[in-house]
């Protein structure tokens, strides 16, 4: 295995680095959390469900290391409220943050959702847009100050291989509301994903000091995202009898546990071999492995157009 937890390093009590994490309540956000936490990180992790955020530090609150001479570590997790779904709640908790850190050292945009019911933010995006794309962008430009006062700072994006299954951005509708629902729903995920990788290619051109890259994080079945796609309404019939057998049988689909899914996040959160001069936008795979992008993906002209667009859109509602 490329990496593993036992290749996590351990942080100086005096001088912890500091990380953020969008989404860590539950899922592969959640052992991401755990086990920076458990390697003397400082950790803060948005969350919208207060209940989900105190089971969280309850949980975090029991953990005792075994490994000699780290016994003694005691992780330190806060939370900070935040409604992807909303971007006056996305500037509330870059505000909030920036307020009790000087500098951040890690970010990790982990928060996402997929096949969602069409729902609109306020803002007027589709869901899924608004929560894998408008929202850690949005985060990540409000929080490149505080980054650049890290020694090293990273943003490490989670995406999805399901971003090849698109070959552009629709900037005419980005909703892409109409259509067969089902196929919609895919678009809209596979096109969310695209962003988030372009902006993270963009990142890295324009801000060639902070380590920049995204993933994907494998298929793993215990988690809301991939339960939530096998009891859509959508997947009706044969098709959903077949796709419900396979979620209690994810082996025959390639799924792989929640640490295995959480460790290509924390390679790129972690791993002191990664540098901004050398692998600075760089795409992986699980687990931890370098993969060549699609020529969507490495489409510079489109890359710099999505940038534009987003900022336009940002600043026409007073958020950037």
């Amino acid at each position: 295995m490329p990496f593993s937890l036992a290749d996590i390093p351990f942080y100086s009590a005096e001088d912890p680095p500091v990380i953020l994490v969008t989404g860590g309540t539950t899922g592969i956000g959640a052992v991401a959390v755990r086990e920076l936490a458990r390697h003397g990180a400082r950790v803060y992790v948005t969350a919208r469900s207060e209940a989900k955020a105190s089971d969280l530090l309850d949980a975090m609150a029991d953990i005792k290391n075994s490994e000699e001479g780290h016994e003694n570590i005691v992780c330190d997790v806060r939370v900070i409220k935040c409604d992807m779904m909303s971007s006056a709640s996305v500037i509330y908790a870059a505000k909030e943050f920036q307020h009790k850190e000087p500098k951040l050292d890690v970010l990790i945009n982990n928060a996402g959702v997929y096949y969602p019911p069409y729902e609109e933010s306020s803002d007027g995006y589709e869901s899924t847009l608004q929560v894998n794309y408008f929202a850690p962008y949005l985060l990540t430009r409000l929080l490149i100050p505080i980054l650049n006062k890290a020694t090293a700072p990273r943003v490490v994006n989670v995406s999805s291989l399901a971003y090849s299954y698109v070959s552009d951005f629709s900037f005419d509708d980005p909703n892409l509301k109409s259509g067969w629902d089902l196929k919609s729903k895919q678009a809209r995920y596979s096109q969310s994903k695209l962003a988030l990788l372009l902006f993270t290619k963009e990142m890295a051109r324009k801000h060639p000091n902070i380590l920049s890259v995204a993933l994907h994080p494998g298929l793993i079945a215990k988690t809301a995202i991939f339960r939530d796609f096998v009891r859509n309404d959508s997947m009706f019939g044969l098709a959903g009898l077949f796709f419900r057998f396979l979620v209690k049988n994810a082996w025959m689909l390639g799924a792989i546990s929640l640490e295995e899914g959480a460790l290509t996040s924390l390679y790129g959160a972690t791993d002191p071999s990664l540098n901004a001069k050398t692998d600075n936008g760089n795409f992986y795979m699980p687990i931890a492995k370098l993969t060549k992008c699609t020529k969507t993906a490495e489409d510079v002209a489109l890359a710099e157009k999505l940038w534009t667009w987003t900022e336009q859109q940002l600043a026409e509602k007073g958020y950037l």
